[in-house]
């Protein structure tokens, strides 16, 4: 439910990515809705193992699925692309992917085990035929690839890669986009990565503009910048505004009401504009201390304090200690 809004974003970047490549997405649903189960088996439409191989049949191309995968922009995904952008680290963005990403294919999953001197990361599949879990094992893939490019100068060496089918007719396809180790017929579709590749550092990390934006994913999931509340439509805008963090008058302005009637919604909310924007500092100040090693004089300066005294005050009556002394406990 309150992942709805992570799930668009991908479905959208899909859609793009299909009109791209010359193919009219809402024919291809349209033609896989006619064909598929999904009213029977009580969903609303196709699912991504019947869109594909419904886009796969209408282009003629059978690699069209790691073509889409391969060039879908992390941009498009909003909130979550931007934080995996801004990670440290691969293994940051790994942990982020597992934390949101996995709301983009539905039967489908990624679980995390470790192995020697790395991990292995699986993809399940509750659902499709074995030629559509092909189809969305090859999305899957050879998105991870191009993001992983996206985000790493380096190759990607230490990586091997197990597919449970048979090496498909298409597999010079697989040759040229990946260089990495593939053996099929195996009992699992997974990937083993290497500790020394989870190190490598994302060349557009950013640990101040991470904490953003991972806190946008994280009140998407959480559903406290879902629509419907006022309060929440103004918590979704102020915290959008991070780093300028909006007056009342300029999101009265947004919202196209005075700011009278504003104030007046949400106090029918029971709370306030200050009160909404002291929990939105609140909570990035202890993101800042807890992922960052900004100071807390620089913390203050991103949250618009025009002294630290008076940052260290709010903190204090937020949390009962000092900046200073969260960073320690912590």
């Amino acid at each position: 439910m309150a992942n709805k809004t992570l799930q668009a974003l991908a479905v959208k970047a899909f859609r793009d990515r299909l009109e791209s490549l010359g193919i009219n997405p809402l024919k291809v649903i349209e033609t896989a809705t006619l064909g598929s189960d999904s009213t029977t088996s009580g969903q609303s439409s196709p699912s991504v193992h019947e869109v594909l191989e419904t886009a796969v049949a209408m282009s003629g191309d059978p690699a069209l699925a790691i073509r889409i995968g391969s060039d879908l922009d992390l941009a498009a995904y909003g909130a979550y692309g931007f934080a995996i952008m801004s990670c440290a680290h691969i293994g940051a963005a790994l942990d982020l992917f597992l934390r949101y990403g996995q709301t983009f294919l539905h039967s489908s999953s990624w679980q995390r085990s470790s192995y020697e001197d790395g991990l292995i990361l699986r993809l399940e599949q509750n659902a499709g035929t074995s030629y559509q879990k092909m189809l969305v094992t090859e999305l899957a893939f050879s998105t991870l690839h191009a993001h992983s490019q996206l985000l790493v100068s380096n190759p990607a060496e230490g990586i091997s890669v197990h597919f449970n089918y048979p090496r498909p007719a298409h597999f010079e396809t697989y040759e040229k986009r990946w260089s990495n180790p593939m053996e099929f017929d195996q009992e699992h579709t997974q990937v083993f990565i290497p500790d020394q590749w989870l190190r490598q550092r994302v060349r557009t990390g950013n640990p101040t503009t991470n904490v953003l934006f991972t806190q946008q994913c994280e009140e998407i999931v959480d559903g406290m910048t879902e629509a419907g509340t006022v309060s929440a439509t103004v918590r979704r805008l102020l915290l959008h505004s991070a780093g300028e963090f909006l007056k009342i008058p300029e999101v009265a302005n947004q919202l196209h009401v005075t700011e009278r009637t504003l104030r007046r919604r949400l106090a029918d909310e029971a709370t306030d504009f200050r009160t909404i924007l002291g929990d939105i500092r609140n909570t990035l100040a202890r993101n800042y201390l807890r992922n960052t090693s900004l100071s807390v004089n620089e913390i203050a300066d991103l949250l618009h304090y025009t002294e630290t005294t008076n940052f260290n005050r709010a903190f204090r009556r937020w949390n009962s200690t000092t900046p200073a002394g969260y960073r320690q406990q912590l």
